[in-house]
């Protein structure tokens, strides 16, 4: 008889403890659920804030606004970097010498090779600004000029990193990628 009482508690001690990790599975999976649906929204939420401005200003400049829209993602976060939520840099565009900028360390490649690096970033009065600034740039810099020639938001990335925009080998990928995850070559249809 004891026996069997000691299976029985023994049982129900396995019960419980299988219950008990059943339910930290299920809490475990709701609460990463949770956070993956929270970053979704905020994503969406900094493509519908950033839409009608970078619209408006790759329209007056002969722009792609995905590729302006997907710059501005990869280089601030989504909005999220202290570069841009403090100094409204949202292109990752250095300060030259004559500007006051502000010192952060960033990735650069130097010969096919990833490093940490201290930079000048500029600083702006506001994301319009940053976007404004961005846009100049691109369609003024002389190395930049085929960028204005581009047929599609595929070209363009690739001319924006053939003149050197940035040192990552990969940055005309990723820009294609980030407007194709995103959908973003729609706004491209309402500037042509």
């Amino acid at each position: 008889m004891k026996n069997k009482r000691a299976g029985c508690g023994c049982l129900m001690i396995i019960l419980a403890f299988l219950g008990i990790i059943f339910f930290m599975g299920l809490l475990i999976k709701s609460t990463s659920e949770r956070r993956a649906q929270e970053e979704l929204n905020y994503r969406q939420a900094y493509i519908i804030d950033t839409e009608k401005l970078a619209t408006r200003v790759a329209k007056k400049y002969g722009l792609f606004p995905s590729v302006m829209m997907a710059q501005s993602i990869l280089e601030s976060n989504w909005g999220r970097s202290e570069l841009s939520q403090e100094y409204n840099n949202y292109f990752g565009i250095k300060a030259v010498k004559k500007d006051q900028g502000v010192v952060f360390e960033t990735e650069e490649y130097v010969e096919g090779q990833s490093g940490r690096y201290m930079e000048n970033f500029k600083k702006y009065s506001s994301k319009k600004e940053s976007f404004e600034h961005y846009a100049k740039l691109l369609t003024t810099a002389k190395r930049y000029e085929k960028v204005k020639t581009a047929k599609d938001y595929k070209e363009a990335a690739k001319y924006i990193k053939e003149g050197g925009y940035a040192t990552d080998p990969s940055y005309a990928e990723k820009i294609i990628s980030v407007i194709e995850k995103y959908g973003l070559d729609k706004y491209d249809e309402v500037t042509n």
